[in-house]
């Protein structure tokens, strides 16, 4: 998900009612495009003209829409910001940005109510807010006696049934599978039997490989069954 300003602004609400007895002043929200730094909460105290005390002041949570992260992630994220908002607001002394204090509370939340707050959270398998996940395929090459090519998609549920298929016919000299995301793939229907595409050696071989696999001429499509 995208996060919005209503969005975490109506999640701050609820989480200040639930975890922090909704004693925490509703600070700034903004959104930024950082893609090493999911959250970030950012104050100052200033001090009082009449009464001379310090108080906390320009509190802002800033929450990352780089990702399309999961909303349970954003959520994590949000009450990492909360965490560090409540210490600065009650005065806690902590060791560092992400001490004992912290720890602690984190650790009330996580064992407590079922969250997944993190110290640091791993995004390497996060997609970018706006890009499309490519589509992972399961791809069968096969190697006929004759020496023509084939390709074909399989549902991964049949895999083992076309697999003792494809032992059991004398026509083909080899076989491999492959994992792939190769857009060429794409119009490929997904087979539950041993249904396959003719295609020519340089196509079978970019293809098989996981390379960028494009039509060339005198590729025609066939089909081989049993």
């Amino acid at each position: 998900m995208k996060p919005t300003l209503e969005y975490i602004k109506e999640q701050f609400a609820t989480f200040n009612r639930a975890y922090f007895g909704g004693k925490l002043p509703e600070p700034a929200f903004a959104l930024s495009h950082a893609r090493t730094v999911l959250g970030q909460f950012s104050c100052h105290r200033s001090r009082s003209w009449l009464t001379h005390r310090r108080k906390l002041a320009g509190c802002t949570i800033k929450i990352s829409t780089y990702y399309d992260m999961p909303e349970r992630e954003c959520q994590n994220v949000l009450l990492h910001e909360m965490i560090h908002y409540y210490i600065a607001y009650n005065g806690i002394s902590d060791t560092s940005a992400h001490g004992p204090a912290f720890r602690t509370l984190m650790e009330r939340l996580n064992s407590c109510h079922g969250w997944g707050i993190k110290v640091r959270t791993d995004t390497r398998r996060w997609a970018a807010a706006g890009e499309q996940k490519q589509q992972s395929r399961l791809v069968l090459a096969l190697t006929m006696a004759d020496g023509k090519r084939f390709l074909t998609v399989v549902n991964r549920r049949y895999r083992d049934a076309i697999e003792c298929k494809v032992r059991g016919n004398k026509d083909i000299a080899s076989h491999r599978w492959v994992e792939t995301s190769n857009e060429y793939f794409r119009d490929f229907p997904a087979v539950r039997s041993l249904r396959a595409r003719r295609v020519s050696l340089d196509v079978y071989l970019e293809a098989s490989g996981d390379g960028p696999a494009r039509p060339t001429k005198g590729t025609t499509p066939t089909t081989i069954s049993q």
